[in-house]
């Protein structure tokens, strides 16, 4: 391929990555992307040679004039956009660099209309990079790297081929009448491909030595946060439902400590509710007070026992990457006690629940310590202990109703003798008698709850935890409902719960006198649960999700004390090899090392090498070294093979020098002219430098071609020639 026709190609490779990265990552307008992607198509089939294409993009009815007006009415569309449509400056920005991109495109002729389409594509990968933290970020930016490195490799070739003394950036790009010399060849191809590995590399180098922050500068505002339903202070009955078919992930979720084998379902809290109206749960605890920050990033939760005799369970660790949602809530399995991550300060309400100061607009990685309660064995005994007056006064209220629901619950009760088991029982009579469905339009009515309970029996995850927990106030048990998340999908390729939209899920806290807060679900299996995509799906989509979290982990969230734990593991590393080294090194010289040192033993077995013995192993080992080094010399022949390529060098300089004299001189105007024509005609044209010029390329040839030494001597000769050439001058023809 010409090099000209290759200029042209990875300029139009270099626009399209840049072009594709702002797409994907700040939602151009449909219109002005296939307006710009459709532009693109068009000149790569120009380049390609497909005459109708390359008819209609030159033949044009646009003067200079044209475009210039057509560049100014683009200007004023920035303004109108960036004051009546967008109304903010970076998306009116991008927009506005779009067209200027099609716009260059359709003039793509001088060689400074390449470097301002090199421009425009620099602002747009630039910006696509700040707008996005996702890994198909990855790919695009590594052809454009790729796609940068062969651009400016042609772009210096081409002009090095092309511009003569009069010609400037102005001179269009060659597309025809070719050389041999002028096409891009094996050797190049793959030198432009390790320089564009190298730079790559470099960029690595670069990324893992500067800290990053967890966002993209400029991704607020540009994506609206996930919406939740569930986590305010208010919720009404049934709102849970309308998000239960949305399958978005949520969050991340993984268990230090837990393998495939131990995973069950994972209750991950948010918010609780102590009030219900009838139709609306609220939460009348949620005043809200700053947690303690024991060092920094670190938050402790200084829970109190709500009950004397109640039992903290085991510790639970989880690592979590949370999504950008609307609420300021943070989630975890309850109950927390010690929260560490990049926040500048939480919250936290009488309830249990952990707030951020404000919902966050990008991801968040936290680790979080939990710990539940135990069943204590004093609430399965007859006896009931008695509850605290906060308790009663918090968590028995009841909205206005029928007796139809204290009726059920007493029925549904009468044989259990302490809370514990009444609780159970209502649980059992509500997972067994009723079924759950997404479809019960029961937010709608005016009794929602009882319209459940005796009417259409079938509901969701909210109006099961509801009726058990008005079912539980009416025989005298406090309880309140939680919303949150039930993680069920296990990322086996990971080891971590993938929290979707679909998990969100309420269930019930009862509180009994001995244990405190115990956990209970009476929704039963979901029959209607949708799914997550097909067979092939099910079988990728854990592995690209791992992909995605492990670049959030190692990219995007790689911080300075990422960089500190990286330069401790290789210290760590290093003090290892050297170690090992050492007792390599004691093992080989053992015995001769312990007797210069004067601390052999009686059994070798037990010899111990001091540092007296390790230095003079390593003076031996030094000398033995250099002992091989002197009788070897490598060196020789590395240093013979340098000057002999010094000397080559020399001799092309020289030949490079007389070439250029010559072509001042009117002797050498064609490129491709070989050595021995240029004597040739030398000795036709001026038979004064004939000799000089015979000389020099007689050495030339040797060294280049023949692949002979020159040595000094040789080289003076030749400088000598290369001055009296100079001296000449030629005469008029």
């Amino acid at each position: 391929m010409p090099l000209s026709q290759a200029l042209h190609l990875t300029s139009l490779l270099l626009a399209s990555a840049s072009f594709i990265g702002l797409t994907l990552g700040a939602g151009l307008p449909e219109w002005l992307a296939a307006l710009t992607g459709a532009m693109l198509i068009a000149v790569l089939l120009r380049n390609m040679g497909i005459k109708p294409v390359e008819q209609f993009t030159t033949q044009m009815p646009v003067s200079a004039i044209g475009w210039n007006l057509i560049v100014l009415g683009g200007f004023v569309g920035f303004w109108i956009d960036l004051l009546w449509v967008s109304g903010e400056l970076l998306p009116a920005g991008l927009h506005f660099l779009m067209i200027l991109m099609v716009i260059k495109l359709f003039n793509l002729r001088l060689r400074r209309d390449y470097l301002h389409l090199y421009a425009i594509s620099l602002v747009a990968i630039l910006a696509s990079g700040s707008l996005t933290t996702e890994l198909w970020f990855v790919p695009i930016f590594s052809v454009y790297l790729l796609a940068g490195v062969w651009t400016l490799l042609l772009f210096q070739l081409t002009r090095t081929s092309e511009v003569s003394d009069d010609a400037g950036m102005a001179q269009p790009i060659r597309q025809e009448g070719y050389n041999v010399s002028d096409r891009v060849s094996s050797r190049f191809f793959w030198m432009a491909n390790g320089l564009a590995f190298g730079a790559f590399l470099i960029t690595v180098v670069i990324f893992f030595t500067i800290p990053r922050v967890s966002a993209g500068i400029y991704q607020k505002g540009f994506g609206e946060n996930i919406r939740t339903s569930g986590f305010s202070d208010t919720v009404n009955l049934g709102s849970i439902g309308s998000i239960k078919r949305d399958p978005s992930i949520v969050m991340r979720v993984e268990l230090p400590r837990s393998t495939q084998r131990d995973v069950r379902p994972l209750y991950i809290r948010g918010v609780s509710f102590d009030r219900y109206d009838g139709k609306v749960w609220t939460n009348q605890l949620s005043y809200r007070r700053s947690l303690l920050e024991e060092s920094p990033g670190t938050f402790a939760f200084r829970r109190k026992r709500v009950a004397p005799q109640s039992e903290p369970g085991e510790a639970m660790q989880q690592k979590i990457l949370l999504e950008p949602l609307d609420t300021p809530v943070l989630f975890a399995a309850p109950f927390i006690e010690r929260v560490s991550g990049a926040f500048p300060s939480l919250f936290f309400d009488a309830t249990g629940a952990v707030y951020l100061p404000f919902p966050s607009s990008s991801r968040i990685e936290y680790t979080v310590v939990s710990r539940s309660n135990r069943l204590v064995p004093a609430d399965l005994g007859p006896e009931p202990g008695l509850y605290p007056e906060w308790v009663v006064r918090q968590y028995l209220q009841l909205p206005r109703q029928t007796d139809r629901i204290s009726a059920l619950a007493r029925d549904v009760t009468r044989e259990q003798h302490n809370p514990y088991e009444k609780a159970g029982a209502i649980q059992a009579y509500l997972t067994q008698n009723y079924r759950y469905s997404l479809d019960a339009p029961l937010a709608e009515q005016d009794q929602p709850l009882e319209e459940f309970l005796f009417s259409r029996k079938t509901g969701y995850c909210e109006h099961y935890a509801t009726a058990m927990v008005m079912m539980l106030r009416t025989v005298g048990i406090p309880a309140r409902l939680v919303t949150g998340f039930l993680a069920t999908e296990w990322n086996s390729y990971g080891s971590y719960y993938v929290v979707r939209q679909q998990d969100a899920h309420a269930w019930v806290e009862v509180y009994l006198p001995h244990s405190g807060w115990i956990r209970m679900d009476p929704t039963p299996t979901a029959e209607d649960s949708p799914g997550i995509g097909g067979t092939v799906w099910q079988v990728f989509g854990p592995i690209m999700d791992n992909l995605r979290l492990q670049w959030n982990r190692l990219f995007v969230q790689y911080s300075a004390a990422d960089q500190l734990a990286v330069v401790q593991e290789l210290k760590a590393e290093g003090m290892s090899v050297r170690n090992k080294a050492l007792d390599s090194m004691s093992a080989l010289f053992g015995t001769f090392m312990a007797v210069l040192s004067g601390i052999v033993t009686h059994d070798v077995s037990q010899i111990r090498i001091g540092l007296f013995g390790e230095i003079i192993g390593f003076a031996l080992m030094s000398l033995a070294v250099l002992f091989w080094l002197g009788r070897k010399r490598p060196w020789a022949a590395w240093s013979f093979s340098r000057k002999d390529y010094s000397n080559e060098l020399v001799i092309t300089q020289l030949y490079r020098r007389m070439h250029t004299y010559l072509s001042g001189q009117g002797l050498s105007r064609s490129i491709a002219l070989t050595p021995l024509e240029l004597v040739e005609i030398t000795q036709v044209r001026w038979k004064e430098a004939h000799s000089a010029v015979a000389s020099i390329t007689e050495l030339y040839c040797r060294s280049r071609f023949g692949h002979l030494p020159v040595n000094q001597e040789d080289l003076k000769h030749a400088e000598a020639h290369l001055r009296r050439l100079l001296e000449l001058r030629k005469p008029p023809a």
